[in-house]
């Protein structure tokens, strides 16, 4: 089982959801996204989203031919989990194609301005050229990913980079996408409903009340709760904890279901 951070997070971020697939039987791999973690922040991979797919993909590679992982994984039963940024890594192993062009055009939008200011590296946008983002992203390879037969994305972000059902045609493997009412970060509506409406045979389940974008982070303990600000705090109507579990027993219930 594959897990993608968010982006300015890091492999550790979601230690309950790989809590609830090992007690499941499953080997968890969580990587960490170069130039994209909470303490290694480089501008262009903030901005490069694709190539997390890569990164992914690559992991599940080394694993399989490890001498000590390798004999004991079943290379017919993989998964993939992502949460925001990691949530579009999901859509895209499994076959969404972006279109940047449309996701330019919305960025320009109010709605589009609230979604891509991103908390975790708040100057981004003053320090890339678009020019340059289309002219990687021309040159980057399909990172669809055949041998990944599950696929669950928490608060996917970037839906709006998705217009038609041509772009997400080609998932055809089970799809569970999980959101927060009340995520403000990645909206529901814009995001996780929009994946939802174009990827026929998806399921969607959405966290309802108060819940926001960042309770499906680790539930935060003394000074780092105190000083973690909206990452770490929640509404106090809102028990992240157990979130976390109804969360974490789909995610277990949809990969042992679907990687019989």
């Amino acid at each position: 089982m594959m897990i993608s951070h968010g982006t300015g997070g890091g492999r550790v971020t979601l230690e309950w959801l790989a809590d609830a697939l090992v007690e499941k039987g499953f080997i968890v791999a969580a990587v960490d996204h170069f130039g994209n973690t909470y303490d290694n922040k480089i501008a262009i991979d903030f901005v490069t989203p694709w190539e997390r797919a890569l990164d992914i993909s690559f992991a599940i590679t080394q694993l399989l031919n490890d001498r000590d992982f390798g004999p004991v994984i079943d290379a017919n039963r993989i998964g993939a989990a992502g949460f925001s940024i990691g949530g579009f890594t999901v859509i895209a192993l499994a076959g969404g194609r972006i279109d940047l062009d449309a996701f330019e055009k919305f960025s320009h939008t109010p709605e589009g301005i609230k979604e891509t200011t991103v908390p975790e590296f708040p100057n981004l946008m003053s320090v890339v050229k678009v020019d340059e983002i289309k002219a990687l992203y021309k040159k980057s390879p399909d990172v669809m990913d055949r041998r990944i037969k599950a696929f669950f994305a928490i608060s996917p972000a970037m839906g709006q980079g998705f217009v038609n059902e041509n772009q997400v045609s080609r998932i055809n493997k089970p799809l569970y996408l999980i959101s927060a009412q009340s995520d403000s970060i990645a909206p529901v509506e814009t995001n996780t409903a929009h994946f939802y409406r174009l990827i026929k045979g998806s399921k969607l389940y959405v966290v309802p009340g108060k819940a926001g974008h960042y309770v499906f982070l680790n539930e935060g303990v003394g000074d780092f709760k105190k000083n973690g600000g909206m990452i770490m705090n929640d509404d106090p109507s809102v028990d992240r904890h157990a979130v976390h579990k109804q969360v974490g027993d789909l995610a277990a219930a949809f990969f042992v279901k679907n990687l019989k």
